[in-house]
């Protein structure tokens, strides 16, 4: 299977994990933060306000990160960590709300990422409640695979 599926899948993954995550404490971005040199510049890239609205400014987001030859995996990184903050400071927002925003932002951008890159595969949002994330993470260590290892072969072997 190709490095882009196994990426899609690893991300569906964090984000099946994160929600239960956010929903058990208050609101706190996921990812480390970035440089301030490097948070400056992807800020000046992210579109203000509520990002889904401007397409165009996040494909000029993903295509700056990518003419400087950075990895789609960290673009998507990278822009997630951006955006978290911004959310984060928002008032007026439950803990909830906030972990939403920047779930959907992270589906979006990781869309967004692909699609502009010619991936190959399809991309397949899959939420799955907090047990089976539990399931899958305690099968994968049984077998000594990384989650998203071990999730490819189920599908596979399911497939044939």
């Amino acid at each position: 299977m190709h490095a882009r599926t196994l990426t899609a899948t690893a991300f569906a993954l964090v984000l099946g994990a994160a929600a239960p995550a956010f929903a058990a404490g208050p609101f706190e971005c996921p990812t480390k933060p970035l440089e301030a040199a490097q948070a400056a510049k992807i800020m000046a890239l992210l579109p203000t306000g509520d990002a889904f609205d401007k397409v165009d400014q996040l494909n000029a987001a993903v295509t700056s990160l990518k003419a400087e030859g950075t990895n789609p995996v960290l673009v998507i990184d990278t822009l997630i960590a951006a955006y978290c903050p911004v959310v984060a400071a928002q008032p007026g927002l439950s803990d909830a709300q906030k972990a939403t925003r920047v779930t959907r932002f992270a589906s979006r951008i990781t869309r967004t990422v692909f699609a502009l890159d010619g991936a190959d595969a399809v991309i397949l949002d899959v939420a799955f409640p907090p047990a089976v994330v539990d399931a899958i993470n305690a099968k994968a260590r049984a077998a000594g695979v990384t989650p998203e290892a071990w999730i490819e072969g189920t599908v596979t072997s399911a497939l044939n």
